[in-house]
């Protein structure tokens, strides 16, 4: 009798746990992909980086803000309408919760070398320091007023806070605050060069601002300024590279800037409300919120190879190679 009841009770957790499962359709060739998350529809775009082409839309099952690549297919997501990261296996088409925090994640670091999540928390105004492993939180460290972005360097993390107008510097641990320095009203985006921590933003509503700033990230002081375009709001670049990226979403353009001069070198009109890039040692590509597509740009010429429509509202992007 104990016995039937103990299956009985295992056959249950069984298929509960099987209905936290679900299920979408993923490419089937073996190829370096592109992963688009979109706001307006409740989608994922799966985007052929060699080709340049759209390979296939399909249900995201939550509408995904935020995507991190932690490797071996393995994709984690966050979501302003769950409390719970969420696993997407782009080998197995399987979406699943990874760890339940609470409503209010949003952005997201890896640490390749320790496997440990970083994500920004804008309920509780704190990061939080998460074993891939071991799927739990290992620490949590207080920051300012709605934390919105995170990049690492220098064996440090840098957390911006939209609220507070501040970045707040940390070690890898989370255990100690080491600085904490004002930047302008209503940041966005941030990169570390080598040497300097960039920041955008879009400024006060009667003076949008069309710079981006450099800080010294061990006194906060602020060093460097660069003229830019309308509301420069995100960055990508890698310390191979002489270059740097600065999208601004009021001016719908892309600006490619030298490090070592410290000034902008080019810039390329993408599509309408443009929110997110990133790219390879090829290929840049943007997502247009408004103009429904994906603009590609290659990384060398600094040229636009094309433009892909995609579903509604292309939003956050994280690649697959």
């Amino acid at each position: 009798m104990k016995r039937s009841i103990l299956v009985l009770l295992l056959c249950l957790i069984m298929i509960i746990s099987g209905c936290n499962v679900q299920h979408f359709e993923i490419p089937k060739a073996n190829i370096p992909i592109l992963m688009v998350s979109h706001v307006k529809e409740q989608k994922l775009t799966f985007i052929d980086v060699a080709h340049n082409n759209v390979l296939l839309s399909e249900d995201s099952h939550f509408p995904v803000t935020e995507m991190v690549n932690i490797g071996n297919g393995n994709i984690i997501a966050t979501s302003q309408s769950e409390t719970s990261l969420m696993l997407y296996d782009i080998k197995e088409g399987t979406i699943s919760p990874f760890l339940k925090l609470n409503q209010g994640l949003t952005a997201m670091q890896y640490d390749y070398t320790s496997r440990s999540l970083f994500v920004t928390d804008i309920m509780n105004d704190q990061v939080h320091r998460i074993d891939i492993d071991k799927k739990e939180v290992v620490q949590s460290i207080e920051v300012g007023s709605y934390p919105t972005d995170l990049e690492f360097g220098n064996e440090k993390l840098f957390a911006l806070s939209g609220d507070n107008n501040d970045v707040t510097v940390m070690d890898l641990e989370l255990k100690t605050t080491l600085q904490t320095f004002p930047v302008l009203e209503r940041p966005s985006g941030m990169y570390y060069d080598g040497e300097k921590l960039w920041v955008g933003g879009h400024g006060s509503f009667g003076d949008l601002n069309k710079s981006i700033f450099a800080y010294n990230p061990e006194t906060g002081k602020l060093i460097n300024e660069i003229q830019i375009g309308l509301m420069p709001i995100a960055f990508f670049g890698d310390l191979s590279s002489p270059y740097f990226y600065v999208l601004c979403h009021g001016d719908h353009a892309l600006y490619k800037v030298d490090k070592e001069a410290n000034k902008v070198v080019a810039a390329i009109e993408v599509g309408q409300n443009p929110n997110f890039v990133t790219g390879n040692d090829e290929t840049l590509f943007v997502t247009n919120l408004d103009n429904n597509s994906i603009s590609i740009i290659d990384r060398v010429s600094f040229e636009l190879i094309d433009e892909l429509t995609v579903s509604a509202g292309p939003y956050a992007i994280v690649m697959e190679e």
